[in-house]
């Protein structure tokens, strides 16, 4: 007779953004199942954001070492291992790898099942032989690469992200296909590598980013020698003699390369799930769900790559929060557009929360605008960093609605602007932010000033002083 388990929470998918759900649930005494027919980790891990930033690691170090002429530093002239590169990108997987085990989760009083979830009705799942009766499921399964309609793209078995990091030999021309943040990561990272690379894509790459913005980013990368071939939809893949070939739609000349990497094309990792079985509504883009993450089954709840919507950890442990606050206390979320970061982690990155401009323009066209240039602060240009600026949109009145950040640890400089998005802070909270000196944080209070700046106080605390100064 089979086992039958009937926890408050079943969690299928075993990745960050699963794990930490299961971990909150059972830190609040809530008996948790987990269940993960892969690794444990998820694709984060093993082809996901870990090793994708251990490579753009190693690249910025290359690309450290080769300016340090500049800056009066010399040494041997430098090589790339791409064997020991990918050994250090292993590592770096490996050394995070603990905190997603098992044993882990287990002690934490968690009962993960390795397996195959399979609804067998609305209610109960089937895992390795296993039963599982929960009051609430929750789908985390994430996202699978999914080859787009391009004809012969299947007959060249092109790299998708799940193996771009398992190069151990350097590419002669790789070639990306797809314009997105991730393509443009791992070209840039490639490129200062050593790897001649070209980006192809059928949009404008960072065609949803502040233009402004966007073309920073990609100055940069082409200064570097990132080449693009964008703007075309692809209209044929085929082998070649040493390598592969792509046709753009319209244009004579191919694009020849040794190596092509698919960095676009996900579909939700649904196949098997049986969900037609729960009730459960979706399409090619993901599962349904409505503002709290419930599936058209209410006892399903859905979050992350699974859900249609931007690949984002971020994205779904913001998910998180609204289903544990509907599990655990039965209470309505509310919601705050873009209240969500998005990061880009190129040299320099591209981080963004809250309303772009143009956004916040066609709800209300008596916003406000401030930028100030990352170079203008002092420890920006003690390192000669790449040029950025800092966007920051507000009210008139001056709550923050949204910032957008172009420059090296964009990701970590856009934090203090997600609290005053979420909070619904005034900018003066910002600029009265005591922050070290000197330190690149130093451009979040610069821009923060520039509220109150040059012909910018109001006019009644302008009278305020003027009446004061007569007191002298």
């Amino acid at each position: 007779m089979a086992e039958v388990l009937t926890p408050d929470i079943c969690v299928i998918g075993g990745g960050p953004a699963g794990q930490r759900l299961a971990v909150t649930a059972a830190n609040s005494g809530v008996p948790v199942v987990l269940i993960e027919k892969g690794r444990l980790g998820g694709a984060d891990l093993a082809h996901g954001s870990v090793p994708s930033k251990a490579l753009i690691a190693a690249a910025g170090l290359y690309d450290t070492l080769r300016r340090g002429p500049a800056m009066g530093v010399s040494g041997a002239p430098l090589q790339v291992n791409f064997a020991r590169l990918r050994e250090h990108v292993l590592a770096a997987a490996a050394s995070v790898e603990p905190a997603f085990s098992a044993a882990r989760l287990a002690a934490l009083g968690i009962r993960v099942i390795p397996g195959e979830a399979k609804f067998v009705d609305r209610r109960a799942v089937v895992a390795d032989g296993i039963v599982i009766r929960a009051r609430r499921f929750v789908l985390a399964t994430g996202a699978v690469p999914s080859l787009p309609a391009i004809p012969g793209l299947a007959g060249v078995e092109p790299m998708t992200l799940d193996d771009a990091f398992d190069l151990t030999r350097k590419p002669a021309h790789l070639l990306l296909l797809g314009a997105g943040p991730h393509a443009l990561e791992l070209a840039q990272a490639y490129n200062r590598l050593g790897v001649d690379t070209t980006v192809i894509g059928g949009e404008a790459p960072l065609a949803d980013e502040d233009p402004e913005l966007a073309a920073i980013v990609l100055g940069r990368l082409a200064a570097e020698g990132v080449r693009f071939r964008t703007g075309k939809p692809v209209s044929g893949v085929a082998r070649r003699r040493g390598g592969i070939r792509v046709t753009l739609a319209g244009e004579e000349e191919a694009v020849d390369g040794s190596h092509l990497l698919l960095a676009m094309g996900r579909a939700p990792n649904i196949a098997g799930l049986r969900l037609e079985a729960a009730g459960i509504a979706f399409d090619p883009d993901g599962v349904v769900v409505d503002r709290l993450c419930r599936t058209t089954n209410r006892r399903v709840y859905a979050i992350g790559d699974v859900v249609a919507g931007p690949a984002s950890v971020a994205r779904a442990e913001h998910q998180i929060d609204r289903i544990l606050l509907a599990i655990l206390y039965r209470l309505p979320f509310r919601e705050y557009a873009g209240r969500v970061p998005q990061a880009m982690f190129t040299d320099p990155g591209l981080a963004r929360i809250g309303l772009s401009e143009a956004e916040a323009n066609r709800i209300d066209r008596s916003v406000r605008v401030f930028r100030y240039p990352v170079l203008a602060g002092e420890a920006s240009a003690g390192e000669r960093l790449s040029e950025g600026m800092i966007k920051v949109v507000t009210s008139r009145r001056g709550r923050v609605l949204g910032a957008a950040i172009v420059a090296r640890n964009a990701a970590e400089l856009i934090v203090p602007w997600s609290l005053a998005v979420r909070e619904r802070m005034h900018i003066r909270a910002i600029a009265g932010m005591p922050v070290p000196h000197p330190s690149h944080s130093e451009i979040s209070r610069r821009v923060a000033e520039a509220y109150d700046g040059p012909g910018m106080a109001p006019l009644w605390r302008r009278r305020l002083i003027a009446f004061l100064r007569r007191f002298g």
